[in-house]
């Protein structure tokens, strides 16, 4: 009882300091990733191939963490655009220079 309360504080203490610094749209994608821990474990663990389609799934799932997070951005008329971590959205430090 004991290790489940305090894992669960612990828990609980760790993502409200991770929406505090993120923000909120931010820290939701980490229930995004469970599935892909979720698979990883199973394979470490209980010996559960990884399979083609597994590994297409951990794709789609991260390709929407990154969409949902900011960190690719599409444009009307261009391919997706990675974002510079360290410029303001909308500015000409965020866009390539080709």
């Amino acid at each position: 009882i004991i290790l489940g309360i305090v894992c669960t504080g612990l828990a609980y203490i760790l993502y409200f300091r991770l929406i505090t610094r993120a923000g909120a749209s931010r820290a939701i994608a980490v229930t995004y990733l469970i599935p892909v821990f979720g698979m990883l474990w199973g394979s470490a663990f209980l010996r559960e191939p990884i399979t083609s389609n597994l590994i297409l799934g951990w794709g789609v799932i991260l390709f929407g963490v990154a969409a949902a997070t900011g960190v690719l951005r599409l444009e009307a008329g261009r391919a997706l655009i990675p974002v510079a971590a360290d410029a303001p959205r909308g500015s000409q430090a965020s866009r390539p220079s080709w």
